[in-house]
């Protein structure tokens, strides 16, 4: 009886990870929008003047909540990049390069949210004001939407590349489809951006925003079953082999 230690780090760590990553979808989705809404309601864009005057700092809740969601997608996708076998390693290799694309995006775009709209914001001098109409994910036609939804389709991509690690038990079988789906979904939701600037912030966008979050936490979900239950394997393997080592030594 063997234990593969590489393979049950990467089932310890994958854990993890999808922890992270169901924290940071409930806490930047559904949990810091449903406070906002109570306490600091955003209005409609109507230009920086207005949102200047409605700022408040709470309004960035939702982007560093979103770090936890990154971070914990960055490191699901290394998890199943060392839990894959060797013939799966091209494909793991090159999801693990597009998580890294994704990754310094939309870490890019929520620094900006968190760090200079702000003060952007509380400037209000005409140039300031301009350059806050580019950069605010408040402004449905900003850059901020263009290096978000290009991120997650490049996440998608990733996902979608690394989904065949799953494999074996139902629950493993229903992770896999789980991350080929965010990848057409994902894909399409940069297109979209591309061709019809400002989707994101209409009734249909609001749809999509809710199917793709509650996407995202089935996937975090099962992997994190999934990942468990390698992980308790794992540990009983390890308690077998001690135990077989120590009664061979009695012998």
């Amino acid at each position: 009886m063997t234990l593969d230690i590489r393979l049950h780090e990467a089932s310890r760590f994958g854990t993890h990870a999808a922890v992270c990553t169901l924290a940071g979808a409930l806490l930047s989705g559904p949990v810091a929008l449903a406070l906002l809404a109570v306490t600091h309601p955003e209005p409609p864009w109507h230009g920086p003047n207005a949102f200047a005057q409605n700022y408040h700092p709470l309004q960035t809740l939702p982007y560093f909540f979103g770090f936890f969601l990154v971070g914990g997608f960055v490191a699901l996708v290394a998890s199943l990049h060392a839990a894959a076998m060797p013939e799966q390693k091209p494909r793991t290799s090159a999801a693990l390069a597009l998580a890294a694309a994704f990754s310094a995006l939309i870490f890019l775009n929520y620094v900006i949210q968190t760090t200079v709209v702000p003060v952007l914001a509380r400037s209000g001098t005409p140039a300031d004001l301009d350059l806050l109409a580019m950069l605010t994910m408040s402004n449905p036609r900003s850059l901020g939407w263009g290096l978000e939804m290009w991120g997650y389709a490049l996440l998608g991509i990733a996902t979608w590349l690394s989904a065949a690690v799953f494999r074996g038990s139902p629950v493993e079988r229903a992770a896999k489809w789980s991350f080929v789906a965010n990848g057409p979904v994902s894909l399409a939701g940069g297109l979209w951006t591309a061709l019809d600037p400002g989707w994101e912030l209409t009734v249909a966008g609001g749809i999509a925003f809710g199917l793709w979050n509650l996407l995202v936490v089935v996937m975090a979900v099962l992997s994190l079953l999934a990942f468990r239950r390698r992980h308790r394997a794992d540990d009983r393997a390890a308690a077998g082999l001690a135990f077989a080592q120590e009664f061979s030594t009695r012998m």
